[in-house]
């Protein structure tokens, strides 16, 4: 009899830490980055955030440099579930999803924050594309801004608008299609490759960012750069598989999203300070980087060609079923929003 309740005891522990262990959800993730730099801690930092907003009841496996798929299949790899969460780069989805886009093309002067805050805004009120995304099987989580843009460049550089006629330069969408109104020889390529296209001669110059540049060692590689004071670009985009979200608890789910919400002052705060870094470390090392400077009448020039990019970003907006106007106008009275918030109230971790 003792040993029939020991048996059954052991029966029950068993069955308790197996319900514990099922209780456990572990999300696989699909990362196109290397896992170092700024961007890498703050989507580790989100894992480590929804498992504790989840009471560790849900977890990422992180997956890094495109392990899973390409960073140009990711709208369709995490719409079928090859992943369950992952980052989209809205430059490789336009024709398919344009508002993926919108924080590519080219505004005032609005930082990282203030971009993120907006989008985050536009992308969970906005319903017809919240319908959208759910129609690709996915939901929106949050956005991770980039720094202001450089054109960074071995060898001659870009100083001017002008200068960019018959230059060699990378075509990784957002700003960089500014160039090939202006006369640049543009080549096609994924952000990711842009080290290597460089180092082999493939291209001269590319649209850049002071901390992706240095977690990607492409600093190593830049003569000069030239800041542009637009907009800060702001199209990688973490999104979840539909089907995997639905299949997870109101309070899972509620863990995920608030935790997407956050990331604008989380990451706005460590972008920041990376950014600073980044251009310290090109600007204090043994042959410093060359910082140049373009002047109104390029930015004029740029103004002119950005039409070209804001055009095509409208016609495939129609082409979608999307109101591309409509949509634009709304971002932008985000935009004014957020930029009024943090010009009266401060940055959020600047606050006292």
């Amino acid at each position: 009899m003792k040993r029939i309740l020991k048996v059954a005891a052991l029966a029950a522990s068993m069955s308790a830490i197996g319900l514990a262990a099922s209780a456990e959800t572990v999300l696989i993730a699909n990362d196109p980055g290397p896992n170092r730099g700024v961007r890498s801690v703050a989507v580790n930092y989100l894992s480590d955030e929804i498992a504790k907003r989840s009471g560790d009841t849900v977890k990422i496996q992180n997956n890094w440099g495109g392990a899973l798929f390409k960073t140009t299949a990711a709208l369709e790899s995490l719409g079928t579930g090859v992943a369950d969460l992952g980052v989209v780069v809205g430059a490789y989805a336009q024709s398919e999803l344009p508002e993926l886009n919108i924080g590519a093309l080219v505004m005032p002067q609005a930082g990282p924050w203030v971009m993120m805050k907006s989008l985050h805004e536009l992308f969970t009120t906005n319903e017809t594309i919240k319908q959208r995304l759910a129609d690709k099987n996915i939901v929106y989580i949050n956005h991770y801004a980039l720094p202001p843009a450089l054109v960074g460049c071995q060898g001659k550089g870009i100083a001017s608008a002008k200068d960019a006629d018959g230059v060699k330069m990378s075509d990784t969408g957002g700003m960089s299609g500014l160039f090939k109104d202006l006369g640049g020889n543009m080549v096609r390529m994924p952000v990711y490759e842009v080290y290597q296209a460089m180092e082999t001669g493939l291209i001269d110059c590319t649209v850049t960012y002071s901390y992706f540049a240095v977690a990607t060692k492409l600093d190593e590689l830049l003569t000069s750069v030239t800041p542009m004071d637009f907009a800060a670009v702001t199209v990688v985009i973490t999104v979840m598989n539909k089907d995997s979200f639905d299949s997870l608890s109101a309070e899972q789910q509620a863990a995920i999203l608030e935790t997407g919400e956050h990331m604008a002052d989380y990451y706005g705060e460590a972008l920041a300070a990376a950014d600073k870094s980044a251009m310290d470390k090109m600007t204090t090392r043994e042959t410093p980087v060359v910082i140049n400077a373009f002047s109104e009448e390029d930015y004029d020039a740029f103004r002119e060609a950005s039409k070209t990019v804001t055009g095509k970003w409208l016609a495939d907006a129609e082409a979608t079923g999307l109101d591309g106007q409509a949509t634009l106008d709304e971002f932008l009275g985000l935009q004014a929003k957020w930029k009024a918030v943090a010009e009266t109230e401060g940055l959020p971790w600047e606050r006292n």
